[in-house]
């Protein structure tokens, strides 16, 4: 019996501590309802190719953007790879697919991250959209509508490339960051991204952070070039939200999964950061009314239940 005794506390702590974190994530989203029905401002990352640190700069803007006071919720929406989770160093017990199937609450999903930041797994829920009938789906919007109560900012890094998985988050969303970096492939892609973007969801708002450069010059140089043959092409352009140079403070990061941003805050990389976030916050171009969570969510689900 004396060998019980402490695996029986051990446990029943571990279970003091499960219930703490549950509190404390209800307290969080019950605090969603004092909010002002002012929605979330929510953005896609996207990129054209993989491997140009699109997730890296999701993560890190979304930390300063917390740092600087604002209520953020990143929502991990590729289908393939769990990059968020990597970077983070967190490995989620459930998903939006739990939402769906399982019945959980938006308190069970939702994960604190680093310095106050909020995330969710989407898993394979997205998918299952496509299969949901519409009170199903309105079910969940009713439960992944609290986000827009809750936070001033819900990122949504898609998964890579222009396969049609990937299009229905960008073209669900009104505003785009796109990421690309100086190698041809990368800057072709970006072009894809763009031209479907401009066809198809002509009221998006879509910058560019040109990432991994050497220089500012080359930062300048990869927007020239996208634009020229956007111009030719499709008669649009693209505008830059900023650069991050090649920074030997990001490679330490993902290896430590720890952000640069708290790792290396002193790094090129992080001051670059700290500007980006700046822009994303005091950007007077983009003058339309934040449409939040729901509205995004409805549009992706019409658009696979269409094709």
């Amino acid at each position: 019996m004396s060998k019980t005794g402490p695996i029986v506390d051990q446990a029943d702590k571990l279970r003091r501590i499960v219930s703490s974190l549950r509190e404390r994530s209800e307290v969080i989203i019950d605090r969603a309802v004092k909010k002002t029905g002012k929605k979330a401002r929510l953005i896609a990352v996207t990129s054209g190719k993989g491997g140009v640190g699109k997730t890296s700069l999701t993560v890190n803007i979304a930390i300063k953007l917390s740092k600087n006071g604002y209520r953020v919720v990143v929502i991990d929406g590729d289908l393939g790879l769990a990059n968020v989770e990597v970077m983070l160093g967190i490995v989620p017990q459930y998903s939006m697919y739990d939402i769906i199937n399982s019945g959980l609450s938006l308190s069970d999903v939702i994960i604190d991250g680093p310095m106050g930041i909020k995330f969710i797994s989407g898993g394979t829920g997205v998918v299952e959209m496509a299969y949901l009938d519409r009170r199903r789906f309105d079910s969940l919007l009713d439960t992944l509508s609290v986000l827009d109560s809750y936070a001033d900012f819900i990122l949504v890094d898609t998964g890579a490339g222009i396969s049609r998985s990937v299009t229905k988050f960008v073209l669900a969303a009104r505003e785009v960051i796109l990421v690309t970096n100086s190698e041809p492939t990368s800057i072709t892609d970006a072009y894809a991204i763009l031209k479907i973007i401009s066809i198809h969801n002509k009221e998006c708002y879509i910058k560019m952070i040109a990432n991994m450069v050497e220089s500012p010059a080359e930062a300048e140089d990869i927007l020239a070039r996208i634009n020229t043959a956007a111009k030719m092409f499709i008669g649009a352009e693209i505008k830059s939200l900023g650069f991050v140079k090649r920074d030997p403070a990001v490679s330490k990061a993902v290896k430590t999964q720890t952000p640069f941003i708290i790792g290396s805050p002193k790094s090129a990389a992080a001051k670059s950061i700290e500007r980006i976030a700046q822009r994303i916050v005091y950007n007077t171009e983009y003058i339309r009314e934040p449409e939040g969570v729901r509205e995004f969510l409805t549009r992706i689900y019409l658009r696979m239940n269409s094709s």
